[in-house]
């Protein structure tokens, strides 16, 4: 009787390797954008946006409405104002200007007391979420005194 060969590879094990490989590459870098676009940049990427001044650069505990204008760059319609990391109702005036009212309610909700000051920045999201692109960018931050 003749020896007959085995094959050692299980059956699917070469759908577990492709499975492995991809994820390998998935992992180490490799994103939707340069997979499949062959670039590395993010389709409709919004730009990072960059913040100047704000005026005014301080405002009073005891406000009730005051404006805060953030002056900056690459702001888009969808940017928001970031009060301590949080997201402040945004007025878009245009690609260098956005607008909020802080009050008494921002302050207590969001933190700022005499003596203290909080930082500002400005969160761009994304409109269309890809795979391996940033969801957002965010500027630095500013500085707003509170006296």
């Amino acid at each position: 009787m003749g020896s007959r060969l085995v094959n050692p590879i299980k059956p699917f094990a070469w759908i577990r390797i492709a499975i492995l490989a991809l994820l390998t590459l998935l992992l180490s870098g490799w994103t939707n954008c340069t997979a499949i676009v062959s670039f590395n940049t993010c389709p409709g990427t919004v730009p990072q946006p960059v913040i100047i001044s704000l005026s005014p650069d301080t405002i009073p505990d005891d406000t009730e409405s005051d404006p805060l204008t953030v002056e900056g760059s690459s702001f888009v319609p969808q940017s928001q104002i970031m009060w301590n990391g949080n997201a402040v109702q945004t007025t878009f005036t245009d690609s260098q200007h956005l607008r909020t009212t802080i009050t008494r309610q921002t302050l207590h909700s969001f933190g700022g007391s005499a003596g203290s000051s909080v930082q500002i920045s400005v969160m761009s999201p994304e409109s269309t979420l890809v795979v391996g692109c940033p969801s957002s960018l965010n500027s630095a931050t500013m500085v707003l005194f509170i006296n």
